[in-house]
């Protein structure tokens, strides 16, 4: 169908034609406004420049300073921030006004400032970039070091704002400083800090929010005695675990330190993952440190720590106060375990809250206001005012694993922690955070030139005498006063070792620490073992309380589970102690106890009867000191004990270098019908001849009567040194009466802290009765099992000349050595062998009989005294008489420690420490004609295989 066409106009023709020409027109955009970014150009300032930000005036210029000339520290973020003093002093003005951006988020915006107090001429403030009114602004405290300052302008969600810091003021503290300036927490989470301790080597650990690289404090970075070495870092965890790897802190002397932090103050989280290896004293109230920033006594910083028996503190100075949360009873951190420890404040809800393992376990409410800043260094595993023990080691330092250290500029909350822990634990099979391994190493003395190497010794730190001995299904077990913390005496537990032949030792966990609620709190200090009817091992401890007075009792330890397992390494004390001290004590007319002298018992066991001794001391009613005393108790069945009476009392005014108090005393069997009585003395007003001997008395034992008659009353010095000292013993499976000492290595302070450890045991000897009636003293033969070669170096025998036996050993070097030497005079009077000789006599030892005396002798006047308490170390002797002339001596050499034994008869104990690395060679000497009947020298090797 065809469809008839409309007539048009000419006029409507014209005007549908000019619409389809300016439809083909092509018309430019109109441009479209950009909106500001959400953000700051150059916020921190770590291009180094002002890059991004508008000036007037000559105030400001960034400074990578970390302090001012006359003082420290700013606690910048980072490297590089704004001072205002830098470019003009006090007296230039100006302003500088960053780029515009657009408030989004939540709102908040924070930043550091420092400087002048002068809210109307020298302040940052946030402003409207349309007119430039000023909507928050802040000034500084007349304090170079930064404080942050938050704003929350969620009012003004979605304007387009700057930030202008203004310096219109001349005169004192005329400047500001600013840093770090963050919207809506533009760090990421309010992550102000955080150290993962992934390096796993070297002596720097990183900041992973700055990129910083903090130092790590530790002894053997620059070692004196040793070669120097890494840290301790732990690697356990395959790689991508979060605790793979973690900074292993020794309790003295590893610390991690940053300078120039500048902690939040009004909101703050301190997480961490920790693992306790010990818990320390608290001196003074302190806590050992995780990380801290604080000065408590002048008010400043904060604190998360551990505290006595694992109870854990976060503590700040709030509005002027110093404040402290605590970990609920429930809820104190256990050793060798991995736990997460987060602590926050926030000062809007006035609350400080503690959390373990995602747990909130404590909760105090502040005062109002916010955290003092400390200016000072942040620390991680000290504390920033450490009690100084012996004013060299500081104490209330952490001992274990610390990892994954995070400081926010915020307080989480309790979903925000759970989350943290939870998201480490679920990473693990199981959901089960694995137990570290956090065995003391020996390997970090490696290179030692004075650490002995086949002695008892414990594998770090501190030890006193060892005790308890115990053989228990087919193994020996030596137990010992152990500082876990460092190599100086403070918070003393019971280490422990065990050992197929008394000379090869494996080290075991230790066996007792103090426990809080437990019958010894404040130490556990030497004792003694034992089994009771059935066979089980018992542990007799000197409990240590402070609460009671004496705070010196003994107490009882048995298996934690029985049958007792192999390496006897779980243990529980009894809740309540075996002896007390009573003042009214029966130890002779006229006399009385010395009251709060009560400690060290030694138990043993004769048919159905245990006998006691514990070491005291005696004074007169009149409070004179008698002398010391070994207490005696019995008991049928180890747990109740009947008071005897002392088992022998000395006599101060005869025999004045027995002392007012005996220690650790010792009683064996030592054949025909004799023990012996062997003791420690003390004094508790010091002494010249503290720490330096052991006296015994020999005599008749009536089990039955429960009496002892020493067949003299004068004592005996039991080694003729000044190293031998603290005895214990037993008698072995084979019926061997078997002794064991401490040799104390005297010396200083300073000698041990740079050593990393202190003390060691002498070799274990063998006690009998000699046919003179005196006591016989021998190393056990089982020490042969040290040598580490079949054959000796060098063997001589029936050699009269000097020098040509001298050119048969000119060869033999060690500081490692078992020496066998039978020699006799012809024309000589004195002679004898030099050991840790350097090739010139420039430093030497000398060991010596003199014939006309009829004594031994140890010359250390050239041994050398590098770390040594003493400059002089002299002679000592004593008298011994010989099968003939001929000189019977077994000489042990380790390291710094020497034993010298003679004729199975007396011993000479000593310690030398040469300043010559060359110092290791032998001399036979004499002062005229000898004859070396017999020579041997063995290589040793060490007592730990392991």
């Amino acid at each position: 169908m065809v469809r008839a066409r409309r007539k048009v106009s000419r006029a409507g023709n014209a005007l549908s034609g000019l619409l389809l020409a300016l439809a083909l027109v092509t018309v430019p955009d109109t441009p479209a406004r950009a909106e500001p970014p959400a953000k700051i150009t150059n916020p921190d300032f770590e291009t180094g420049d002002l890059s991004g930000w508008t000036t007037t005036g000559n105030a400001f210029s960034v400074t990578a300073d970390s302090g001012w000339g006359w003082g420290c520290c700013f606690g910048q973020h980072g490297t590089s921030h704004v001072w205002g003093f830098k470019a003009g002093g006090d007296g230039a003005t100006g302003t500088l006004t960053s780029s515009v951006f657009r408030l989004a988020g939540s709102g908040q915006v924070d930043f550091l400032v420092g400087g002048g107090n002068n809210a109307d001429d020298l302040y940052v403030a946030l402003v409207r970039a349309s007119d430039g009114a000023v909507l928050h602004k802040a000034t500084g405290t007349d304090s170079e070091t930064y404080r942050r300052v938050r704003w929350d302008a969620s009012a003004h969600l979605g304007q387009d704002l700057q930030i202008k810091v203004v310096d219109q003021a001349g005169g004192g503290w005329g400047h500001v400083n600013v840093d770090d300036i963050r919207l809506d927490g533009a760090q990421g989470n309010g992550l102000t800090a955080h150290w993962a301790f992934d390096q796993g080597a070297g002596t720097l650990a990183k900041d992973t929010v700055t990129g910083r690289d903090d130092p790590i404090n530790y002894v053997f970075t620059n070692a004196r005695y040793k070669p120097s070495s890494d840290p301790l870092w732990y690697r356990q965890e395959p790689d991508g675990k979060a605790l793979s790897k973690a900074l292993l802190f020794d309790g003295y002397s590893t610390w991690v330190t940053r300078s120039g932090f500048t902690a939040p103050t009004d909101a703050i989280t301190v997480e961490a993952w920790v693992a306790p290896r010990a818990f320390e004293w608290g001196d003074e109230g302190k806590l050992s440190a995780i990380v801290n920033q604080q000065d408590q006594g002048a008010g400043r910083g904060f604190i998360l720590g551990v505290g006595r028996h694992g109870k854990w503190s976060f503590q700040a100075a709030v509005g002027g106060q110093w404040q402290s949360v605590w970990s609920a009873p429930d809820a104190s951190l256990p050793t060798n375990r991995w736990s997460h420890v987060a602590a926050t404040f926030n000062a809007t809800d006035r609350t400080m809250r503690l959390y373990l393992n995602g747990r909130q376990v404590g909760s105090h409410t502040t005062p109002s206001g916010t955290i003092t800043p400390d200016g000072g260094d942040l620390l991680i595993g000290r504390n920033n005012r450490a009690v100084m023990i012996n004013g060299t080691f500081p104490a209330n330092t952490f001992a274990g694993l610390i990892d994954e250290v995070k400081i926010h500029d915020r307080a989480l909350n309790a979903g925000a922690v759970t989350t943290a822990y939870d998201a480490v634990r679920t990473s693990y099979p199981g959901g089960t955070v694995p137990k570290p391994d956090m065995a003391m190493n020996r390997n970090r003395y490696a290179g030692d030139r004075y650490r002995p190497q086949y002695h008892f010794m414990p594998p770090e730190h501190w030890m006193n005498e060892p005790h308890a001995p115990l053989y228990h299904d087919g193994q020996y077990h030596l137990f010992y006063q152990q500082n876990q913390h460092g190599p100086y005496w403070h918070n003393i537990g019971w280490g422990h070792q065990v050992s197929p032949d008394m000379v090869t030792w494996r080290d075991l966990p230790p066996a007792l620490v103090p426990t809080a609620n437990s019958v010894a709190p404040d130490g556990v200090w030497s004792g003694d073992a034992t089994t009771d009817a059935d066979g089980n091992p018992l542990l007799y401890i000197t409990a240590g309380d402070d609460s009671v007075r004496p705070n010196q009792r003994t107490g009882l330890a048995r298996c934690a589970t029985l049958p007792c397992q192999r390496d006897l390494v779980d243990w529980k004390m009894d809740p309540a102690p075996v002896t007390v001290q009573s003042q009214d004590l029966d130890v002779g007319p006229g006399r009385k106890v010395k009251f709060g002298e009560f400690r060290d018992p030694f138990v043993w066991r004769e048919g159905d009867t245990w006998f006691q001794l514990v070491a005291s001391g005696v004074q007169t009613t009149g409070g004179a000191d008698v002398g010391g005393t070994a207490l005696l108790y019995t008991s049928t069945d180890q747990t109740n004990w009947t008071y005897a009476g002392p088992l022998m009392v000395g006599d101060i005014a005869a025999h004045p270098k027995t002392g007012q108090v005996w220690e650790l005393p010792v009683f064996l069997p030592i054949g025909g019908g004799k023990h012996v009585l062997m003791i420690n003395p003390m004094w508790s007003g010091g002494s010249p001849h503290n720490v330096k001997y052991v006296w015994y008395w020999i005599g008749e034992w009536n089990a039955a009567t429960r009496k002892f008659v020493p067949d003299s009353t004068v004592p005996r010095l039991f080694d003729y040194g000044e190293h031998f000292t603290g005895p214990s013993g037993f008698v072995d499976e084979q019926g061997r009466s078997i002794v064991f000492s401490i040799a104390q290595d005297k010396r200083t302070e300073q000698g041990h802290h740079d050593s990393g450890w202190a003390h060691n045991a002498g070799l274990p000897l063998q006690v009998s009765l000699r046919p003179d009636g005196d006591l016989g003293v021998r190393p056990l033969p089982e020490l042969t099992r040290l040598h580490s070669s079949a054959q000796p170096l060098v063997t001589l025998t029936d050699v009269t000349d000097l020098n040509a036996a001298n050119q048969q050993i000119a060869n033999v070097r060690g500081d490692m050595l078992h020496i066998q030497l039978e020699m006799s005079a012809a024309s000589a009077n004195r002679y004898g062998i030099k050991v840790r000789r350097s090739p010139g006599g420039e430093e030497e030892t000398l060991f010596s009989y003199d014939r006309n005396a009829d004594t031994f002798a140890v010359d250390r006047t050239r041994s050398g005294t590098v770390s040594s308490l003493s400059s002089d170390l002299g002679v000592q002797s004593g008298p011994v008489t010989l099968d003939g002339d001929v000189l019977k001596v077994d000489l042990y050499l380790d390291k710094s420690m020497i034993e010298a034994y003679v004729g199975g008869h007396k011993s000479i104990t000593t310690r030398v420490y040469p300043a010559r690395d060359d110092a290791l060679g032998l001399a036979l000497w004499a002062d005229g004609g000898a004859t070396i009947r017999s020579l041997k020298v063995w290589p040793m090797k060490s007592a730990y295989t392991g």
